[in-house]
């Protein structure tokens, strides 16, 4: 209430000296006047603002990123590239998204199975199962012979995940 009992003498105030400037043409003065009043009124409006509104406060400073962070974000976008490049036909499947099939499927039969992908590919095939996975990340898998073909549908795509993932 206080506030509003301010802003109303401030009107008062800024109204009675404008009407008295203008009856008797001081254009100038009038005009400097209501420029430095209403750059009052702002820095009242302005303050009322600051008070009402919730200030944001933080516990703890926000760090800087470490290194590994901007590591795992290019990690990411890689993958997502290859995603992308997988969809579009058959090379790019093979060129983009194989290496990471591989290196993926490889990591996960020698943790969980203690598998070597490359020297014991029957033992991986019978683990990984003739899926998604396996027909891309086979060893004997040839590259293709041309742009053509077909790369996979984003079905395909989330089911070679889900395979990936439940190995």
């Amino acid at each position: 209430m206080k506030k509003f009992a301010l802003a109303g003498g401030l009107i008062v105030t800024v109204l009675v000296p404008a009407l008295a400037l203008a009856s008797r043409k001081h254009g100038v003065a009038l005009l400097v006047y209501t420029l430095v009043v209403v750059a009052l009124g702002l820095v009242l409006l302005i303050d009322l603002l600051r008070k009402a509104l919730p200030r944001k406060t933080f516990v703890w400073s926000p760090r800087p990123r470490p290194w590994k962070a901007r590591q795992s974000i290019a990690q990411f976008e890689k993958i997502e590239r290859a995603l992308v490049a997988a969809s579009w036909n058959e090379s790019h499947l093979y060129e983009s998204m194989r290496p990471l099939v591989r290196e993926i499927l490889a990591a996960r039969l020698r943790r969980h199975h203690r598998i070597d992908l490359d020297r014991a590919p029957d033992r991986a095939h019978a683990v990984v199962g003739d899926g998604y996975v396996w027909s891309l990340a086979r060893p004997e898998r040839e590259p293709p012979s041309g742009a053509g073909g077909r790369g996979l549908s984003r079905d395909e795509l989330d089911k070679l995940l889900n395979e990936l993932e439940a190995l």
